[in-house]
């Protein structure tokens, strides 16, 4: 496996940088005249107001899902995590995450950072040993 790694700058509105490293494995099948590459790519729903904001209370859940690269479909998540950082990601804080069944929910806790951007890094790994690491420079605004 290689790692693959891009920076994306994102218009004004939306997060400053989102950067992600991708790890998979794979080959060409010669019986195929077009196959996706085997790429994961984050989903996640924060509980956020439309404004990309999110009240500063504790407990909040977060599904965590992964979508493939045109044409792959990842297999199952074997393991997920979810980290968040209000300083623009110096000091990180590792959200709780449980597994019930095939679905990934984090709880995250902004009670006392009103005002703060939210910084999020997400690393998901499918059945296939396929895994992507997702950092996004204000993500959200705690409001």
């Amino acid at each position: 496996m290689r790692p693959i790694s891009r920076a994306v700058p994102w218009a004004a509105t939306a997060a400053a940088e989102t950067t992600l490293v991708w790890e998979f494995t794979s080959e060409r099948d010669e019986n195929v005249y077009s196959q996706g590459i085997p790429m994961l790519f984050p989903r996640y729903n924060p509980p956020e107001d439309g404004l990309k904001t999110l009240a500063a209370t504790d407990g909040q859940k977060v599904t965590l899902t992964a979508t493939g690269h045109a044409g792959y479909t990842p297999a199952a998540l074997t393991s997920a995590t979810l980290s968040y950082a209000y300083d623009g990601g110096t000091t990180w804080t590792r959200a709780q995450v449980s597994r019930q069944g095939g679905e990934w929910t984090a709880t995250v806790n902004h009670a006392g950072a009103a005002g703060k951007p939210v910084t999020l890094r997400t690393e998901l790994t499918d059945a296939h040993g396929d895994s992507v690491t997702q950092t996004v420079v204000r993500a959200d605004d705690v409001r």
